[in-house]
């Protein structure tokens, strides 16, 4: 596990850790002796080996990294969900986390103080996404896009909505139209938003060094 280094104009006490998966190895026991009961049978319902190695490891690496920060043993933690299904911690003390795993990669973000979320996705040639256009993108954007004026490649823009949705909490297919992303810079080190969220936070969202193949983005709604 590799904690990846961002940038120093970022709020103190946010971390991101990137897991590298070897999706045809077996699954570590020391890995499945961590999870709940709960945990362990959902990864058992899981079809395909390389989706119960992303689950199984990356949970196992979440609850190694909370207990570091905690000081409970990573399977004593207990979690529970939010209306949308967004993990927490109970007895978190402030500490906010989120997950995200595509391909051979998974990324864990920390966060000691707010909200944090953060999205890895696997790139795809932008003709494979066009169907997902009316679902992603904001009116305004859909008109750049449209004309072939866009800023930001689609799955950038994608990766940082769903990044800003999870530190949210909020079901991620109702409200990628109500967020619109464009770089502050070039290339960006932080991306401007406008939005209409159920939200009195103020977000901010900062693209991650990714994989090759890989697009990556961090989102935090301050506290």
């Amino acid at each position: 596990m590799q904690r990846l280094r961002l940038a120093e104009t970022l709020p103190a006490g946010l971390t991101v850790w990137q897991l590298s998966l070897d999706l045809e190895a077996p699954v570590a026991d020391e890995d499945y002796r961590l999870l709940s009961q709960a945990e362990w049978q959902r990864a058992c319902r899981l079809r395909h080996h390389a989706d119960v190695v992303r689950a199984v490891a990356t949970r196992a690496a979440l609850r190694r990294l909370l207990s570091a920060h905690t000081g409970i043993a990573p399977e004593k933690l207990v979690f529970s969900e939010n209306a949308y299904g967004k993990p927490l911690l109970k007895s978190a003390h402030g500490l906010a986390f989120n997950v995200s795993h595509a391909g051979g990669y998974a990324l864990i973000a920390l966060a000691a103080c707010g909200q944090v979320g953060v999205d890895i996705e696997r790139c795809r040639p932008e003709a494979e996404l066009a169907s997902l256009s009316g679902l992603v993108l904001s009116p305004s954007e859909r008109r750049y896009h449209d004309s072939g004026r866009s800023a930001l490649p689609f799955i950038e823009r994608w990766v940082v909505k769903e990044a800003v949705l999870k530190a949210l909490g909020l079901g991620i297919a109702d409200h990628l139209q109500a967020l619109s992303v464009s770089p502050a810079s070039a290339p960006p080190t932080i991306y401007h938003l406008e939005y209409s969220l159920p939200t009195s936070s103020p977000l901010q969202a900062w693209p991650l060094p990714a994989p090759c193949g890989y697009a990556a983005a961090l989102g935090y709604a301050q506290s």
